[in-house]
């Protein structure tokens, strides 16, 4: 299995992304490497710290890595993963199914409870000109094909939701729609309270994926 590669610079926030990959790899029982900006390496993930409030280092790693990268932020409680809660956040695009097969395969690991997440503003104009957007947890239920989860419509700007995600351990977002790296990732880096993964990529078949496990109990959609 490919190792789990930290992207160092000797920062404080390097170390805490030492940290956080070191306890993914013995979770997922591989290795880790420690490289530099601009090394050539193979890697399942891509871990680094996040930095200044540019994001020019960070944004450097995630739209150029060849694979998921996760950009270590947010409270203590969150890197170290005391939540004990995934959040995935979905657009009702092309990415939502690797998007939740990699928040499903994290939760999965830790033992963690999976949230999945839709922010949509209300329309500026006039309230029937409004989307109706459940759609897009209805395709949730789907894609997700029984396997528990609480899913949330917010009806803000995503950067205010996901801001307001103090209670998760690791917020999962896809690329976006602008390749390699779209609005909504990077308010993400630049917003997010904990740890983001940005998926690149399908999850491999020798890695978990979406489990077929009969939900427990029916999700719940609550608007805030």
């Amino acid at each position: 299995m490919e190792p789990v590669v930290v992207i160092a610079d000797g920062s404080p926030r390097s170390e805490q992304a030492a940290r956080w990959a070191a306890a993914h790899a013995e979770l997922v029982d591989t290795g880790v490497e420690t490289h530099r900006l601009g090394e050539h390496f193979r890697a399942q993930l891509v871990v680094v710290g996040h930095q200044d409030r540019t994001g020019n280092h960070v944004l450097s790693v995630v739209c150029g890595a060849g694979c998921d990268t996760v950009v270590v932020r947010g409270a203590h409680d969150a890197r170290h993963g005391l939540h004990g809660r995934v959040t995935a956040l979905v657009s009702g695009g092309v990415h939502d199914h690797h998007v939740l097969a990699r928040a499903v395969d994290f939760a999965q690991t830790r033992g963690a409870a999976l949230r999945v997440l839709h922010a949509a503003p209300l329309s500026v104009l006039r309230a029937d000109l409004d989307e109706d957007h459940s759609w897009v947890l209805e395709r949730t239920d789907e894609l997700l094909a029984g396997y528990p989860h609480t899913a949330v419509l917010v009806r803000r700007q995503p950067y205010d939701a996901i801001s307001r995600c103090v209670d998760t351990d690791l917020l999962v977002v896809g690329p976006g729609e602008s390749h390699p790296c779209g609005s909504v990732t990077r308010a993400a880096l630049h917003h997010a309270p904990c740890p983001v993964l940005v998926v690149h990529r399908p999850v491999q078949e020798e890695h978990r994926g979406i489990p077929s496990i009969p939900a427990p109990r029916r999700p719940v959609r609550t608007t805030v």
